[in-house]
């Protein structure tokens, strides 16, 4: 999941150019679908109004840039009705009130997270009344309203239920078994499989595929310590070999303009 925070200021890299096209300025919300629909364009030499990347039209959502197949995904707001009337609705969800369905105003919505291979809405961050910080997941929101967030049930109630069983004794505890004939797996290494494993998503992955045939300018160091030559057509073998997203973003950044 990506905060909205994190998502604004990201790169807009365009793949098939190997170029920055654009920075993200800002997002526009589906409240209809409770998620982000579309990117806000910034770019500098922009003088006939505001532009916007469709979410369905992005390769990837990573932490360095938001990565596009070529720079004729941007296209004007004016040229899209759907972006026009979604901005008429005005729905920012950060900012609004939350009620619960039976009628509890229980705080204000802080901060919103996005799941980078959706779009949905995945978690709104809240503070409560109190001051106090929860997260009420997407299918818990009933209604993403303009000055209203409307919720299944209070997120504070949750918690008090479970407390309260675990005090009464309701809540077994099942301690899992361990078989003498399983291996330990130390702490250090079960967080190091577990991030290569979880290395590249889904966008990322179809991302690498956009590489298969292309070219970089320059001598790229892989991440096995293998060169792949300026010049040289990328592989299926090449592309096993990029496992980090530095090294993704790096080569992104060297492709041969077509």
């Amino acid at each position: 999941m990506k905060a909205s925070a994190e998502i604004k200021g990201l790169r807009i890299i365009s793949i098939s150019e190997g170029t920055q096209v654009g920075v993200v300025k800002d997002y526009i919300l589906n409240p209809q679908k409770g998620s982000l629909e579309f990117f806000v364009v910034d770019q500098p030499t922009d003088y006939f109004g505001a532009k916007v990347i469709s979410f369905a039209d992005i390769i990837g959502l990573g932490e360095f840039a938001l990565t596009v197949p070529n720079p004729d995904v941007i296209q004007n707001v004016a040229n899209s009705n759907e972006a026009q009337e979604l901005i008429q609705q005005g729905v920012q969800v950060i900012g609004t009130k939350v009620l619960t369905k039976k009628g509890a105003l229980i705080g204000e919505v802080k901060e919103i997270l996005i799941d980078e291979q959706t779009g949905k809405i995945a978690q709104c961050a809240i503070t409560d009344n109190n001051g106090e910080g929860h997260q009420v997941n997407g299918e818990q929101i009933i209604t993403y309203g303009k000055e209203l967030l409307i919720i299944e049930v209070d997120p504070r109630d949750t918690v008090t239920e479970v407390v309260s069983q675990a005090v009464s004794g309701k809540v077994e505890v099942i301690e899992p078994k361990v078989s003498e004939a399983t291996p330990v797996v130390a702490e250090e290494d079960l967080v190091s499989q577990q991030n290569e494993a979880a290395e590249f998503n889904l966008f990322e992955q179809r991302q690498l595929q956009y590489f298969v045939g292309k070219t970089v300018v320059q001598d790229v160091e892989l991440d096995n310590g293998e060169m792949l030559h300026a010049g040289e057509p990328m592989t299926e073998t090449t592309i096993r070999q990029i496992t980090t997203r530095s090294k993704l973003m790096e080569i992104t950044s060297l492709l041969h303009k077509n």
